[in-house]
């Protein structure tokens, strides 16, 4: 039902009333909806050329022909997605943006997908997102063999040109913000597809597996900062012969501990001195530095953590706790640890971070701050703002959560 007002007022006729000259056209109400969103971090590599996103409906479609993908250059027009397209399909009753980024381990050294077994498995995923219209119109992936300018035949010797280079570096230096940002999608393959075998590739094949190399560890990691817990999907997980909606996707592809909590950017580069790159002397410092960057950025934005149901116990909420002791989330105002398998220890490591960095302002929702209250030492650190806490109803009698809760005047919910 629409809504009436009523007035007094005489109105007056209908050809002396003022015509509106400047009302957003649909376009224009969907840039500000990509744009609420964090769109707008985005629009920069975008619109460069350095970033080009494949269109979900053509991976699917030339998956399902039995193709192989091509580096971007080969690739025809109507394999991506314009700027305008991803507005469009700015959907104002979902909470994300219409990009996904893959991550996953190349197959050899000069193609990632020689077969096109990996092009079935994600189109596979792809076609279970977009199977209901309400929550996808249309998708954007970021596939790095298909979204950022490669070599196009190293073999003989044909390289990208030194304008393409150029795009080639930009978009690295982008890749941060496609993986950390709040409302993207990840994509992890975290697993190699049938019949592949690490020893059957030539020499100078990066042959580690997804979680012992470099890079595939670094998109993983931006994945898991301030993603909603549903975002990030572990596509290793998917079942054979299983036929999957968007639902079903999200249920198999984020539980049982397919995602970690966050990493303070020293505990990452301490991690990644053990993964394998085939470029290390170049990619382990650009990885570095993207890295922190990422975490200072999503973190120092977040105002809501939302970690449910990830299959997460005392170690990761103590991981966690750590993050949120260094005062790396100065906004937060909600953390939702529920449907978990958090126990005493890591309540208790969750109390500990809260009682050290608490700051005056650490209150309920509706409760008034105390006009009383001295700011309490480290008052700097962990989450000024944070309002509410939700966790699982055995940890809502855990004493020393409880405690700080009652003592701060966070809502334990």
């Amino acid at each position: 039902m629409g809504c009436f007002c009523f007035s007094s007022r005489v109105e007056a006729p209908a050809e002396e009333l003022p015509v509106e000259l400047d009302a957003p056209t649909p376009y224009e109400r969907k840039l500000k909806l990509w744009r609420k969103r964090g769109g707008g971090d985005l629009e920069r590599v975008l619109a460069s050329g350095a970033v080009a996103v494949l269109d979900a409906q053509w991976i699917i479609s030339h998956a399902e022909a039995g193709g192989v993908l091509s580096h971007r250059q080969a690739l025809p027009k109507e394999a991506f997605l314009s700027f305008a397209d991803l507005v469009e399909a700015t959907d104002k009753c979902a909470s994300w943006l219409p990009v996904a980024a893959l991550s996953y381990p190349w197959l050899t050294k000069d193609h990632p997908d020689p077969r096109g077994a990996n092009l079935a498995r994600v189109a596979r995923a792809l076609k279970a997102l977009l199977s209901d219209p309400d929550y996808f119109t249309r998708l954007g992936v970021f596939w790095d063999f298909g979204s950022l300018h490669q070599h196009p035949d190293p073999p003989n010797g044909v390289l990208r040109t030194e304008e393409q280079n150029a795009l080639f570096k930009q978009g690295l230096g982008c890749l941060g913000t496609l993986y950390s940002h709040p409302h993207t999608w990840v994509l992890r393959l975290t697993s190699f597809p049938d019949g592949h075998k690490a020893e059957d590739q030539a020499e100078g094949t990066n042959v580690a597996k997804y979680f012992d190399r470099g890079w595939c560890y670094t998109e993983q990691s931006w994945a898991g900062l301030t993603k909603a817990f549903d975002l990030s999907l572990d596509l290793g997980k998917m079942r054979v012969g299983k036929e999957y909606d968007d639902r079903s996707l999200t249920d198999d592809c984020t539980k049982s501990g397919g995602r970690r909590p966050p990493l303070l950017p020293s505990a990452f580069a301490a991690e990644l001195e053990k993964k394998s790159f085939t470029n290390g002397k170049d990619d382990k410092p650009l990885v570095k530095r993207l890295y922190e960057a990422a975490f200072e950025e999503q973190f120092g934005k977040a105002t809501e953590l939302d970690y449910y149901n990830l299959g997460w116990g005392d170690a990761e909420a103590a991981q966690l706790a750590e993050v949120l002791a260094s005062g790396a989330a100065p906004r937060l105002e909600e953390l939702s640890l529920h449907s978990n398998k958090i126990g005493d220890e890591g309540c208790k490591a969750l109390a500990a971070a809260l009682k050290e960095g608490a700051a005056p302002s650490l209150k309920a929702r509706d409760a008034p701050p105390s006009p009383h209250a001295p700011p309490p030492p480290n008052a700097h650190r962990t989450s000024p703002r944070l309002q509410r806490l939700r966790v699982d109803n055995k940890n809502r009698e855990q004493p020393e959560l409880v405690a700080v809760c009652e003592e701060r005047g966070i809502n334990l919910c």
